[in-house]
């Protein structure tokens, strides 16, 4: 869902190339500061940044994001390395279990 912000940058961004080419380097400076703008409000607030470091899914929801924009062998490759990562997790859920059963 896009915000009214990110809306009229994305307004201005598809207005650069039908403007006066003198005029377009300044108009697209001024949108990319308007963008960083965006983005440090956005990470400045703190309930976000809870929000992501919460999210369980965060791993999957990486993967999803990243998977379309690569080719089929190095989707492959990721999908391994999620695999083992999820062993691992696996592995060292045992082992916490383990020594709290030896505390007892």
């Amino acid at each position: 869902m896009r915000n009214e912000k990110s809306a009229t940058l994305a307004a201005l961004s598809a207005a650069i190339p039908h403007i006066s080419f003198e005029h377009q380097k300044k108009l697209a400076i001024m949108v990319k500061m308007m963008e960083i703008k965006e983005i440090c409000k956005f990470y400045d607030m703190a309930e976000n940044a809870g929000k992501m470091a919460q999210n369980p899914q965060w791993r999957q929801n990486l993967i999803n994001a990243v998977l379309p924009h690569l080719n089929e062998d190095r989707q492959k490759n990721l999908k391994t390395m999620v695999q083992v990562m999820e062993m691992q997790d696996v592995i060292s859920s045992m082992e916490n279990f383990k020594e709290m059963a030896e505390w007892k």
